[in-house]
């Protein structure tokens, strides 16, 4: 099932752990395994996008390198030119690069441009900031301590994200339902949050650039309550209101069991933070966290008593050599 693709995908972000140790790849090669496992009948397998994101929040739980490493943030930019093209790259902390990628999204949505558009305009001063704050939809375990927190857009992140203030909404239940047929915000951050991605079979289409459609029609009668609701675009949303395909919610699971018109099926399962299996793997990453930091703690210490009995060694050996020296006997002249 990892065709060249996802190989690829694995591959340019291990990359970026240099030389793991054999501890390290092993437990996310467990991981992975453990993820790739099918649990269900016709299972749908992961995309190479929804791999790419999976195996970079592994690497970001084990690259937390070395006790005495310096932690200070160093902001990089550089710039390069081609002919009469040029390439700007910014590094910042994560946390930053959200708020910045979210401003320059809120300037191109306002005056209808592209990204790279609404950057120049900003930088040149042709357009103001946005006055208003930029909003960002979080979510994070509270029961969790040091949960790693789940950015719309962005994935998972160690960390919080700076805010000046916050809104903070209980999750940890199912909202109640709507009482019109357009979810209320509750309702519309429960389903995404479970979701992840459209539920259709291979769309990594985020939640949250998706549509909210009822599994049994509004008009029918089906509650606009998260049991009843799933996220998905417009391509495959159109395929079910078609009736070329029809599924099926398990409302504790959250799986999604589709029914195509060839006589076909599948099952999804939700991948964003609420769904059951991803609460699990939060609470696993801040175990990991946790357990990872303690034990380079622990070799940093060991590598440091290493390094102060080498050096009083050396110091013992260097003051032997003067001792003797001033024994007595010839200098050596090389």
């Amino acid at each position: 099932m990892l065709d060249l693709a996802a190989l690829i995908a694995i591959d340019q972000v291990m990359a970026k752990l240099g030389q793991p140790s054999k501890e390290v790849v092993a437990a996310i090669d467990a991981s992975l395994a453990r993820w790739f496992t099918p649990t269900k009948p016709n299972q749908v397998f992961p995309t190479t996008a929804q791999i790419r994101r999976r195996i970079r929040d592994l690497v970001k739980v084990h690259d937390d390198s070395i006790a005495v490493e310096d932690k200070r943030p160093k902001n990089r930019y550089s710039m390069m030119t081609r002919a009469q093209r040029a390439t700007l790259e910014l590094e910042v902390d994560s946390s930053v690069g959200i708020i910045i990628h979210e401003a320059i999204k809120a300037a191109a949505e306002k005056h209808e441009v592209s990204m790279a558009e609404a950057l120049i305009l900003l930088t040149t001063g042709k357009v103001e900031p946005e006055a208003a704050r930029v909003v960002l939809h979080t979510y994070k375990a509270d029961d969790v301590e040091d949960a790693p927190v789940y950015v719309e857009g962005h994935g998972w992140q160690v960390g919080d994200i700076p805010a000046k203030s916050t809104t903070v909404r209980d999750l940890s239940t199912k909202p109640e339902a709507s009482k019109s047929y357009g979810p209320a915000t509750m309702v519309r951050k429960y389903v995404e949050g479970r979701d992840g991605t459209c539920r259709a079979a291979g769309c990594g289409m985020p939640a949250w650039l998706c549509q909210l459609d009822h599994r049994i029609n509004y008009a029918d009668g089906g509650p606009t309550h998260p049991d009843n609701m799933v996220a998905l675009c417009q391509h495959h949303h159109n395929m079910k209101t078609d009736g070329r395909a029809f599924y099926i919610l398990d409302p504790d699971t959250g799986d999604v069991v589709w029914l195509f018109e060839d006589g076909t099926w599948a099952i999804t399962e939700p991948s964003g933070p609420l769904a059951p299996k991803r609460k699990r793997w939060a609470r696993t990453i801040a175990q990991d966290i946790e357990g990872y930091r303690a034990r380079k703690h622990r070799e940093a210490q060991e590598l440091k008593a290493e390094l102060d009995k080498e050096q009083r060694e050396a110091a013992r050996q260097t003051e032997k050599a003067k001792n003797k020296k001033s024994e007595g006997g010839e200098e050596i002249p090389f």
